[in-house]
């Protein structure tokens, strides 16, 4: 019986550690990506230069939706990125999240305007109603319906990792 004891002793533990080991080293599955996939919220919102109203039924097709603010740090190191997707035909449509027009616009002036049309969601209904909880936060819009997220910067590590794959097998853009 001590023999039996000292084996459950050491196996037991052995056995979840190898298991927590195995979930921590799964690679199926990206730290911060989201592939569940629902259809965009009823919105209406005015884009960020107060020109126009846009709604669900205005923004269709494929795209990159990224959500960002002047306030975030970590959207300035992901502008770049972003500009360098929008060059080469990406399209990206910018939601400016819980943000002073004014502050945003000046952001941009210095920062460069990489999206081809940027909604103004200044209480953060849209964003709230996506699952957002921060910026920026970015998600791959495929016929009016999101087919992933991902919650912080989105680098070349990150397009390639968990957007493109997506992009490659629904043969989007």
């Amino acid at each position: 019986m001590n023999l039996l004891l000292k084996l459950i002793v050491f196996i037991v533990p052995t056995i979840f550690l190898l298991l927590f080991f195995m979930i921590l080293t799964n690679e199926d599955t990206y730290p911060g990506a989201d592939y569940d996939q629902f259809q965009i919220p009823e919105f209406e919102l005015k884009v960020l230069d107060n020109t126009m109203t846009v709604n669900n039924d205005l923004l269709n097709g494929d795209y990159v939706l990224n959500v960002w603010a002047s306030w975030c740090i970590t959207c300035i190191i992901e502008h770049p990125y972003l500009t360098s997707l929008s060059k080469n035909g990406i399209p990206v449509i910018g939601l400016n999240y819980k943000d002073e027009q004014e502050d945003a616009i000046i952001w941009l002036k210095k920062y460069g305007n990489p999206y081809q049309t940027i909604l103004h969601d200044y209480k953060g209904n849209l964003a709230l109603d996506l699952g957002v909880t921060g910026a920026p936060e970015t998600f791959l819009i495929s016929d009016g319906r999101v087919v992933a997220h991902y919650q912080g910067e989105v680098n070349d590590q990150i397009w390639n990792d968990v957007f493109l794959p997506i992009i490659k097998d629904r043969k989007m853009f």
